[in-house]
């Protein structure tokens, strides 16, 4: 079987650890591991940061390129993405949280995945899923959105997707019940439930640490959404969150 290949970028922040037990652990299960030079350069610029995607793009050479950053700077590398390398190359980004805006805006070109590979407490179904083995990291199937606050940078830019039809997929880490709440707002305000035809919200880390989060968010969401709602917890920023794929 052949031997995959991976590369570790950061499109948002820099990194403040290093990377050195999940690139040992990947390797000694036979996966080839690139690095991005940038990932603790605090003085990288957005442009610099997606050149590093657009160089492994256009090499072609990559199964999967996952984004190990979070934080709030994604965004800004988005005008500077070559959407036509990845148009081009076999390569499937991932990345989560605070990449949710650039797998929203790669994901009509090709799928992405929504999955934090530093959060690897399913190891064993993401190396099955690296050696094409099986999908039972996935958990859903060609969905939009992501973590909420994330996606809402993509609101009033050329990059929102087109949601008409479409299953919306919601997740947060921080927020309790009133910021949670204003997102919604924002959501109806935007006609975002009036497009879509399901909602599915995963695990609201914050809302949910509180006793009566769960109950708050059920109140949020079935007054603000008037469509089909799934509530399911697997996904999220927990360590053993599955994947998803944003399409």
């Amino acid at each position: 079987m052949k031997k995959p290949k991976i590369g570790l970028l950061n499109l948002s922040d820099p990194l403040s650890r290093a990377l050195t037990a999940l690139v040992e652990q990947l390797e000694s299960q036979d996966v080839e591991v690139a690095l991005s030079p940038l990932l603790h350069d605090r003085q990288a610029t957005p442009e610099q940061k997606a050149e590093q995607f657009n160089t492994w793009m256009k090499e072609d050479t990559f199964d999967i390129v996952f984004d190990v950053s979070g934080g709030d700077l994604s965004n800004t590398t988005i005008p500077y993405l070559d959407l036509d390398a990845y148009k081009n190359s076999k390569t499937i980004f991932a990345g989560y949280s605070d990449l949710t805006p650039v797998l929203n805006v790669l994901a009509p070109i090709r799928k992405t995945l929504l999955y934090q590979i530093r959060n690897n407490g399913r190891f064993d179904e993401l190396i099955d899923f690296l050696f094409k083995r099986n999908e039972d990291l996935v958990l859903y199937d060609s969905v939009c959105g992501g973590n909420i606050r994330c996606f809402l940078k993509l609101a009033g830019t050329p990059y929102f997707p087109d949601l008409r039809g479409r299953t919306l997929f919601l997740e947060s880490y921080s927020g309790n019940e009133r910021r949670i709440e204003s997102f919604f707002a924002q959501l109806v305000q935007m006609g975002v439930f009036d497009k879509i035809d399901h909602l599915v919200l995963g695990n609201f880390s914050e809302l949910f640490s509180h006793p009566e989060g769960r109950a708050a968010l059920h109140r949020i969401a079935e007054t603000y959404c008037k469509k089909e709602i799934i509530f399911d917890e697997r996904i999220g920023h927990q360590h053993d969150s599955l994947a998803v794929w944003i399409s």
